[in-house]
């Protein structure tokens, strides 16, 4: 259980803002919240989706991206379905600069332990 993260000291850029409100992005020069992603969900099972229903999405099931206290996948239902790994938490400030997330479920199975796998585009 749990949150996966890198681990890398290098997921940070170690520099402060010179201004404004404390925001500060790695210094790759790359938009992180223009790029598509991949990510497994964690907690699936104590999330409302799989709770109500006793299953987990359909391979094919749409989902959006929101944040409550961590980045969620959500259906169309407003079902939680699942968390994302931390190294997804900037796009917490994706959200709040006006970005939104949507995808898809692309693997799923409720076995011994439950699984979902998202595919995930941006749109501004």
């Amino acid at each position: 259980m749990g949150s996966n993260g890198s681990g890398r000291f290098t997921d940070y850029s170690g520099s402060k803002p010179v201004e404004g409100n404390g925001k500060s992005g790695g210094s790759s020069g790359e938009n992180k919240c223009e790029k598509a992603f991949s990510a497994m969900l964690e907690e699936i099972d104590r999330c409302p989706y799989y709770i109500q229903k006793k299953d987990v999405p359909a391979v094919g099931e749409g989902i959006t991206i929101s944040f409550d206290k961590r980045p969620i996948a959500i259906t169309k239902d407003g079902l939680i379905v699942g968390y994302l790994p931390t190294k997804f938490n900037y796009i917490k400030i994706c959200l709040d600069d006006g970005y939104s997330f949507s995808g898809r479920v692309v693997s799923s199975s409720s076995g011994l332990v439950a699984a979902v796998s998202i595919d995930v585009i941006p749109s501004n």
